[in-house]
C-alpha cells in the first residue's frame, strides 16, 4: 500500500455536492489512499445552456481534464455523467488512466438485469448514461437489456437551490414510478444517491454510481 499513498485519485466535478460523498467512500473503503478534488460547476451550467454537450464545451472539458493532472495523480475520474463521454474519449491521450464514474455500474447493469430503468434530474445526464448502458450492452452482447429512460425534471431546481432534502425526496418519489417496469433502477447522476435511504419500500435495487466507480479508480491504481 505505500505506492498506492505516495499517489493520489483526482475527482473532476461540477458539483460540490460531490465532495463529501467520495471523501466519506474514502474514509471507509481506503483511507490510505490520498485523493484530491477539482470544482468545475461552469462546465455542467455551460452544457446545460447549450442542451448538451456541444463542440465549446468539449474542448473546455478536455483542458479541464488535462490540467486536473498533477505529478501524482494515477487514475482521474470525471463524477459528471453528463461530461463522460468527454473523460472516456480523453484517456485515450492522457498520461494517465481516465476515467467516468458511472461506466463500472453501467457494465455490471447489464451483466445482471434485462429490465433497467435510468433514471435522472437533468436531460444531459440521462441522456448520457442512458446511451452509455446501451453500449455496454451491446459491447456484451447482450441484446436482450431493454433500458428505459426516465426524467426527474421537477427535482433539479431543488438541486440548483441547494435544498438536497428536498431533492432527494422529489427523486424517490420518481423512482417508485420506475421500478413498476424494470428489475433494476441506475441512478445518472452522483448526486441523487441520497434518496435511496428514501426508498426502502422499493424491492428491485437502485444503484449509484459513487462506490461502484470508487472502487474501479482503486483497481486502477492497482494495475
Amino acid at each position: 500500500m505505500n505506492e498506492m499513498a505516495a499517489s493520489e485519485i483526482v475527482f473532476l466535478h461540477t458539483s460540490d455536492a460531490h465532495i463529501a460523498t467520495f471523501d466519506a467512500l474514502r474514509a471507509r473503503i481506503a483511507p490510505e489512499v490520498k485523493i484530491r478534488h477539482i470544482l468545475r460547476a461552469d462546465l455542467l451550467e455551460q452544457a446545460v445552456a447549450a442542451g448538451g454537450v456541444s463542440s465549446a464545451v468539449e474542448a473546455a472539458a478536455r483542458d479541464a481534464l488535462a490540467a486536473a493532472i498533477g505529478k501524482e495523480t494515477r487514475v482521474l475520474v470525471c463524477t459528471c455523467s453528463t461530461l463522460g463521454q468527454v473523460a472516456e474519449q480523453h484517456d485515450a491521450d492522457a498520461p494517465v488512466p481516465v476515467m467516468r464514474i458511472d461506466r463500472p455500474m453501467a457494465d455490471q447493469a447489464v451483466l445482471q438485469a434485462k429490465n433497467i430503468a435510468v433514471c435522472a434530474a437533468l436531460p444531459t445526464a440521462l441522456s448520457a448514461t442512458a446511451a452509455l448502458v446501451r453500449t455496454s450492452a451491446e459491447y456484451m452482447q447482450k441484446p436482450n437489456v431493454m433500458v428505459r429512460d426516465h426524467l426527474f425534471s421537477a427535482a433539479w431546481k431543488h438541486f440548483e437551490q441547494g435544498n438536497m432534502e428536498a431533492y432527494a425526496a422529489e427523486i424517490a418519489r420518481g423512482l417508485r414510478g420506475a421500478a413498476f417496469s424494470a428489475d433494476l433502477i441506475l441512478l445518472a447522476q452522483a448526486s441523487m444517491e441520497g434518496a435511496v435511504a428514501l426508498c426502502q419500500d422499493i424491492a428491485i435495487p437502485i444503484w449509484s454510481s459513487p462506490e461502484t466507480g470508487f472502487r474501479a479508480a482503486l483497481a486502477l491504481m492497482e494495475d
